[in-house]
């Protein structure tokens, strides 16, 4: 995964983490303002028994002894530490109710926060995703063109395989057409040449006779002249 995409992704985790403790808060502020209110209603209880007491005790002291005008006084100041008990409960309800609106606050804000991240956080996603995508199908095109160009090349070596094949089986058959053709004609009986015509021979046949004749003559003239007869020709 890319270094943006775990960034934004911790980011969320780190958002929703202070989202809950923001959470947190307003549930202890809501603790806390309920404890508050019961208190009130306990001190205000208190105040009104008080308040009862103080107004028997004043009833008394109209028609009463002097004990039981002295008895106005204590009532009178416990009534007034009740109010200021009750003002008390009353101020910290208000406190807490103000800390519950600022943890409230807290959490919208917090919540915005967490919902800006995860927004960022699935921009970035859909943008990886949409790069892996555009990625995978430039991949796969490259690959169909690999496989397209790999399959061309293949039928291109196979037809170059099969065409080499046919002329060797071509230049096979010729070869084995002319060994069978020189092997026949090595197998036919060799004619005898023609001899020529008898009146081509005449003239070489006068020709070795006159050549014979000529070369006779002089042995007769030697003989001649040696006062012997010649010898007869070896062809007579």
């Amino acid at each position: 995964m890319p270094k943006s995409i775990v960034n934004a992704e911790a980011k969320v985790k780190l958002q929703q983490k202070v989202l809950d403790q923001a959470q947190k808060k307003v549930a202890q502020a809501s603790t806390k303002q309920e404890q508050a209110r019961k208190k009130l209603d306990t001190e205000t209880g208190k105040l009104a028994k008080l308040q009862s007491d103080l107004k028997t005790k004043r009833d008394k002291a109209r028609t009463g002894t002097a004990a039981a005008k002295k008895a106005v006084a204590p009532a009178r100041d416990k009534v007034s530490a009740q109010r200021l008990k009750v003002k008390e409960a009353r101020d910290q309800i208000k406190l807490v109710r103000g800390e519950e609106q600022a943890a409230k606050k807290l959490v919208a804000r917090e919540t915005k926060k967490l919902r800006t991240a995860e927004r960022n956080y699935g921009t970035k996603v859909r943008d990886q995703e949409r790069k892996a995508a555009k990625k995978a199908k430039a991949a796969a095109k490259k690959a169909a063109v690999k496989a397209k160009a790999a399959a061309k090349k293949a039928a291109a070596k196979a037809k170059a395989a099969a065409k080499k094949a046919a002329a060797k089986a071509k230049a096979a058959e010729k070869k084995a057409a002319r060994k069978a053709k020189a092997k026949a004609k090595k197998a036919a009986p060799k004619k005898k040449a023609p001899r020529k015509a008898a009146a081509r021979k005449a003239p070489a046949r006068k020709t070795t006779v006159r050549k014979a004749k000529a070369k006779k003559a002089p042995a007769r003239k030697k003989a001649a002249r040696r006062g012997r007869p010649p010898k007869k020709a070896a062809a007579n």
